[in-house]
């Protein structure tokens, strides 16, 4: 799953947006919800995985968006488990220092393809990445350009960060020059800590790769105002009744 520029006659929908410098710039400016451009990536989706299970995500232009992801996911869980949601033919996976690697993904095919770089650390499932339950709990939950493709992105996101073990994070990336991907980011602010967040570009093409984790409960806490807690202001007199 992701949005890189491909060339020829059966370039899908978004690609065709994206080829073009002005076009892109234009529609990044757009404020178009989610659910709209969910629709248009499931049809694109669906395009990209009858023709070769995304192949074209192993071309130059992604490039650095994958090393950044990795690099991320490093950081934080190189001796550790991953869980690769989302991950198509698993071209995360390649490269990827971990303990263990399970690659989730609801399209047989490319699961195929990624089963023939298993081994007793390396598992790829066909699931759903939405409502997926690991076995145990991962050190980090990877979502490559997946996001835009679940139902319910924020609470999906929380659902899999109560997943994780202590310490754990969620790795993400977005396409960013889009409305709606602004929006989710802001949204996961507000809902997650976030460690970590780059920018990465290929052209006129640029993404987001954040690093999140859980907040704790101190964090979660409502702050209330002082005269919230005591029903009057500060420097005030409490009423005195006799």
């Amino acid at each position: 799953m992701g949005v890189p520029v491909a060339t020829g006659s059966r370039q899908t929908l978004v690609n065709r947006i994206l080829a073009s410098r002005a076009t892109a710039t234009v529609v990044a400016l757009m404020p178009v919800p989610l659910i709209l451009v969910r629709w248009v990536l499931a049809k694109d989706n669906a395009q990209e995985n009858r023709r070769d299970s995304w192949s074209r995500l192993r071309r130059d232009t992604e490039t650095a968006r994958y090393a950044a992801v990795r690099a991320a996911t490093e950081r934080h869980a190189a001796d550790g488990f991953v869980l690769d949601l989302g991950c198509s033919q698993g071209i995360l996976q390649e490269g990827l220092r971990y303990r263990r690697y399970v690659g989730v993904d609801n399209h047989h095919p490319a699961i195929d393809l990624a089963s023939t770089k298993a081994d007793d650390s390396t598992r790829f499932v066909v699931a759903d990445a939405e409502s997926y339950v690991p076995d145990e709990p991962p050190d980090a939950i990877v979502l490559n350009e997946v996001v835009y493709y679940l139902r319910r992105p924020v609470p999906a996101i929380e659902h899999h960060a109560a997943q994780l073990a202590p310490g754990g994070v969620v790795v993400i990336s977005v396409y960013s020059r889009s409305w709606a991907s602004r929006r989710l980011l802001e949204a996961l602010r507000r809902r997650l800590t976030l460690l970590e967040s780059a920018e990465v570009t290929a052209g006129h093409l640029s993404w987001t790769v954040a690093v999140y984790q859980p907040r704790t409960s101190e964090q979660s806490r409502p702050q209330c105002s002082w005269l919230s807690r005591t029903g009057r202001l500060p420097g005030s007199s409490p009423n005195l009744h006799t």
